[in-house]
């Protein structure tokens, strides 16, 4: 056999006869884009994404289609094959329809793999949920309780009732987990020798360990309280997030070898700097546990509290009783917090007092249905002007407001009523309008703050001026919710690991998504094929029962629920996300295209006891049709085989169902 001699990219290539560019490359390690390739079936170059150059020929070519010859010069990259592919890639997603990610995971600040977890829980296989989760949130526990869900928000749902409920379902997979004696623990590699310290065990100093730890850092966190949590612990009440359940979340990062010192404080016990002596990088998730001032006259008589530190008080067992009438200023969840908080420390009448109109309340809005069901009142479109006491009770002069033109944040700006004073009286007063960063310079040497207080960060890396410290959470952001304490984290832990092994600061690229469009947007088909199903109530206490202690009020989903609320999912995530040929190609020839939506009236998604079809994702490479021609018997094909030869999930084996 005479063997070809042929120079691909410079370099010499051996062939034997028959072989085309693509094999000849490939048998020298040579990698060429491909989409409709696949090695068992005879190649058609339909897609012309394995286009190259022949040299001197001023041709291109498909390489999978044309055979290599003696003497042959191939380029495979340049700018002009580069152009090439990219305009073959867009017209074929010009055409494709389908989402890549779910709108949910993708409006999860995390980036949790929400349709992943839920999916497992179908499938009665909880382990496997909850290590999907853990991925990206190592507290699903106290997340499933407490957190607004915007995932919820964003879900597909919407176009065909109500939205799943995704965090009732993630705390399901939790609370199974946390039952088990063989809890889900992520494997710990064999450890590095190098070390980080964590300041702060709120969601961003614990999440930021979990993933230290589990890339085979040691980890100390250092905190200012007497137990690890940070306001989840202190500043969430117990009827919203037992503390059972804290210790239960902070379990698995013990095991993985945390060491904590409880009762240090930054500033006192510790600086940035005495941590760098001792550590090799440092993490700063020191939240922001400082009330905000109301900025009224009287706000510092005895009489009125902070919400935070009326929670603190509570959290620790030392609250006494607020009286038989309670006021509470603000329109966050703290304020709904300290409101039903009070109802449960024996207060009569508990009213909240907020400038704004309910819709615009930033408060969980299951949270406020809770507190109304509860008999907390709300005085909406009003605020404090001044407090004083009289007879040892607050004499509160507040003001009524109307909307005025949009500020800052989008939101219609509350103007005072000339002339609308009037009086509020309340056996106490309690400030919720806020929570601010409180970090002294000197205990951040080398830590540029910014003018709110907050810590001057890279907003990629997350790391501060001064080398090898990384900061994350509500010192970072200001006040916020606790997923995106989450998040930064765990972004910090993988810039700080890069840090620690003396590696570039580099990330991966985002990922190519295509999208149905809007959450409830996508073609009419992909909603009509789903039956209304109503939304499955998460169990929870009567409210009679609830403000008679500080028991758990959401009880959660038992199995036969949690699994009838999975069954709602839409599995909008594309079942070929890891492997779909297009959107790798796309994620390299198209970094920066958005996907824009069209009408698609032929759209359909049509499923067998085999095989799913979802039309509007096929490029029409040809795969399917060439491998059913090569099946013994095509009308009984092998169900397995071709959708796994499908490049881009428009072909998928179904849900198995339960």
């Amino acid at each position: 056999m005479n063997i070809l001699s042929l120079t691909i990219n410079g370099r010499t290539v051996s062939a034997s006869p028959g072989m085309s560019i693509l094999q000849a490359a490939l048998s020298a390690g040579i990698t060429i884009p491909t989409l409709c390739f696949d090695k068992t079936l005879e190649s058609t170059g339909s897609c012309w994404m394995c286009i190259v150059e022949l040299k001197g020929k001023n041709r291109f070519v498909p390489a999978c289609s044309t055979p290599a010859s003696e003497g042959m010069v191939v380029e495979t990259e340049n700018r002009e094959l580069h152009d090439m592919r990219r305009q073959s890639l867009e017209r074929m997603i010009e055409l494709h329809c389908g989402d890549c990610m779910g709108p949910c995971e993708l409006s999860c600040p995390a980036g949790c793999n929400i349709p992943g977890f839920i999916e497992e829980i179908r499938r009665h296989d909880d382990g496997e949920a909850i290590r999907i989760i853990k991925e990206t949130i190592p507290l699903p526990g106290i997340l499933g309780r407490v957190c607004p869900a915007p995932c919820e928000d964003e879900c597909r749902r919407h176009g065909v009732d109500e939205p799943v409920s995704i965090c009732a379902l993630k705390r399901y997979a939790a609370d199974r987990d946390m039952e088990r004696a063989d809890r889900y623990i992520p494997e710990v590699p064999e450890k590095t020798g190098r070390t980080a310290a964590v300041v702060g065990a709120g969601p961003a100093g614990l999440s930021a360990a979990y993933y230290l730890l589990a890339l085979g850092h040691d980890v100390t966190i250092f905190d200012a309280n007497d137990a690890p949590g940070g306001m989840m612990r202190y500043g969430i009440p117990r009827f919203r997030l037992p503390e059972s359940v804290i210790e239960k979340e902070i379990e698995p990062l013990r095991e993985m070898g945390a060491r904590f010192s409880m009762n240090t404080v930054l500033g006192r016990d510790i600086t940035t700097a005495s941590l760098r002596e001792d550590f090799d990088a440092l993490f700063l998730g020191i939240g922001a546990s400082k009330a905000a001032v109301m900025g009224i006259p009287g706000e510092d008589e005895p009489c009125v509290a902070s919400g935070i530190a009326f929670l603190r008080e509570a959290a620790c067992a030392k609250a006494v009783h607020p009286g038989k009438s309670v006021l509470v200023v603000g329109g966050g969840n703290t304020a709904i917090d300290a409101a039903r908080t009070a109802l449960r420390l024996g207060a009569e009448t508990v009213t909240i007092l907020y400038r704004r109109t309910r819709s615009e309340m930033p408060a969980n809005q299951a949270e406020i249905e809770e507190a109304l069901a509860e008999g907390v009142r709300l005085h909406l479109l009003a605020a404090p002007v001044s407090i004083e006491t009289i007879g040892g009770r607050a004499s509160v002069t507040a003001v009524a407001m109307q909307q005025g033109e949009p500020d800052e944040s989008g939101r219609r700006r509350p103007v005072p009523i000339a002339g609308s004073e009037f009086t509020i009286h309340a056996d106490t007063v309690i400030s919720a309008t806020g929570q601010q960063v409180h970090c002294p310079a000197e205990a951040v040497p080398g830590v540029a703050l910014n003018p709110n207080g907050t810590l001057a960060v890279n907003p990629r890396t997350l790391e501060c001026a001064a080398a090898g410290v990384f900061a994350g959470g509500d010192c970072v952001t200001g006040a916020d919710i606790a997923i995106r304490a989450v998040e930064q984290g765990k972004r910090a832990a993988y810039f700080i690991d890069r840090f620690l092994k003396g590696l570039p600061a580099e990330e991966n690229a985002a990922p190519f998504n295509s999208s149905y469009g809007p959450r409830d947007k996508a073609p009419a088909a992909f909603y009509l094929r789903t039956p209304s199903a109503p939304r499955v109530p998460v169990p929870e206490l009567e409210p009679e029962a609830r403000t008679a202690g500080f028991m758990e009020a959401v009880t959660g989903f038992e199995s036969d629920d949690a699994l009838a609320e999975a069954e709602r999912c839409l599995q909008c995530r594309c079942k070929a996300i890891e492997t779909c040929r297009l959107r790798d190609l796309a994620a390299k020839y198209l970094p920066d295209y958005t996907c824009r939506q069209h009408e698609h009236p032929e759209f359909s998604i049509s499923a067998t006891p085999d095989i799913l079809l979802e039309r509007e994702k096929c490029v029409d490479c040809g795969i399917c049709v060439r491998t059913l021609e090569t099946c013994a018997s095509p009308e009984h094909p092998d169900y397995h085989k071709l959708a796994a030869s499908c490049p881009t999930g428009a072909l998928s084996e179904p849900p198995v169902t339960r």
